[in-house]
């Protein structure tokens, strides 16, 4: 805390202030990079990879760069522990805000469990009521959360955990030692695959990070669990204009898409044939494709209600059915009745959702690029972190075990002090008098 009495924070009791150890890494670039307008920005991925390699590194005994090297200095300063005894990390973006009882009920869950290996909570949306945009979202993410993601938790296999909020197993115990989860080396090998050279990669690695994350670890690790975790809630600054909203699904569905293909292909996960989790992401996969002709199927029915004798009372009914079928889940989880409003809401901006946001997205299978979601100053609308030319020359970097940097840092530094002393030996002798 501040303790300038002059800002609002000076005003904290003594009994209330805490230190926070924080670390922060500014990625400036290489000098290649300083004439660029974002030196050094290469991709929300590549913050994740910083730490995925730092404790890979840590847990295999294996050399690592100087930033890497001073990562775990700074961990060990400001906790006191050595990074390979951390289980846990928690990953959450800049403009998301969690609940004080959430961060527990996430650990407990992974206390519970040494078999899972990832989990989420639910996300709310903080400015629900700015505009139309915001509105139609609420309950879509509502059911995005407890409906999907609690299905999918029930076979332990949820596909996606939000970027924004989420909580990834470092290490497992396994016996009487530990096995390496999130720092694997078959995860962290694929996750840092630089050469993205198709549409299918680029659709994996550059649109959707956090679901690829999700994919490669259910792929090597079938048998563990990913959970959703309904009483952990944060809450996020949705999009509030269309353009944006436009933007940010396009990216989300065809992320979805190519990471569905991936899990399909997968014969280990839970259950068997029709109880599997692979019949339900084939179905999810069959879903998300066919959303545009489901709607229009869907409209035709209630148009054609209008003009045709006898009116088509079963399928009626049976629409009316599964439509209606949500505000049963309120009544079964949140008990708020403002959400069958929102429902309502959802309900009128289904051919949204189900055709127009598809479309787009279909149509634009070949954007790669993040879109309006955060823009960044200087940063261009249609540019992606795929498109790099040249080759990365890595003979300047040096690369030393721990224990090595350790040693070479007590060297210099034993220099530095030798250089000193002899220094202020060979200072000129100066007599004051007369």
């Amino acid at each position: 805390y501040n303790q300038d009495t002059s800002s609002h924070l000076g005003v904290v009791p003594e009994e209330q202030q805490q230190n926070v150890p924080m670390i922060v890494i500014v990625k400036c670039g290489t000098e290649a990079e300083a004439t660029d307008k974002k030196p050094g920005n290469r991709g929300k991925r590549d913050s994740q990879v910083i730490l995925m390699n730092t404790m890979q590194k840590v847990y295999y005994g294996e050399r690592m760069c100087d930033l890497e090297y001073q990562f775990c200095k700074a961990i060990v300063k400001l906790t006191g522990y050595h990074p390979s005894i951390f289980e846990t990390c928690l990953m959450v973006d800049a403009d998301t805000k969690v609940y004080p009882d959430s961060l527990a009920r996430m650990i407990a869950c992974m206390s519970r469990d040494p078999y899972i290996m990832g989990l989420c909570g639910e996300t709310k949306i903080a400015n629900k009521s700015d505009s139309w945009v915001t509105a139609i979202q609420v309950f879509e993410y509502y059911i995005s959360h407890h409906m999907s993601k609690a299905f999918e938790s029930i076979f332990g296999g949820v596909t996606c955990l939000p970027g924004c909020f989420c909580m990834y197993r470092i290490i497992a115990p396994k016996g009487d030692r530990y096995v390496p989860i999130f720092c694997s080396s078959d995860i962290v090998e694929m996750y840092c695959e630089n050469v993205v050279d198709t549409l299918h990669k680029k659709n994996l690695l550059l649109l959707g990070e956090d679901r690829y994350l999700t994919t490669l670890m259910l792929r090597a690790f079938p048998k563990r669990k990913m959970m959703f975790v309904p009483q952990a809630v944060c809450k996020t600054v949705v999009p509030d204009t269309f353009s944006v909203l436009l933007s940010q699904r396009r990216r989300w569905i065809n992320s979805t898409v190519h990471n569905l293909l991936e899990l399909v292909l997968i014969r280990d996960l839970c259950g068997t044939f029709c109880f599997s989790m692979q019949f339900v992401v084939f179905m999810e996969l069959v879903g998300t494709v066919v959303l545009p002709a489901a709607i229009s199927f869907t409209i035709y029915l209630i148009i054609i209600s209008f003009f045709v004798t006898p009116v088509p009372i079963i399928p009626l009914l049976l629409l009316a059915a599964i439509l209606g079928l949500p505000a049963i889940l309120i009544a079964f989880t949140t008990r708020k009745m403002v959400y069958v409003g929102w429902m309502c809401v959802y309900l009128l901006s289904l051919p949204i959702w189900n055709f127009v946001l598809p479309a787009y997205a279909y149509w634009h299978f070949d954007d790669f690029s993040w879109g309006q979601t955060r823009v960044v100053e200087g940063g261009e609308k249609k540019e992606d972190h795929g498109r790099r030319e040249g080759e990365f020359d890595s003979t300047g970097i040096t690369m030393r075990r721990f224990e090595e940097w350790a040693r070479y840092e007590r060297k210099l530094l034993a220099e530095e002090r030798m250089s000193s002393s002899t220094v202020a030996r060979n200072y000129p002798k100066v007599y004051y008098g007369h």
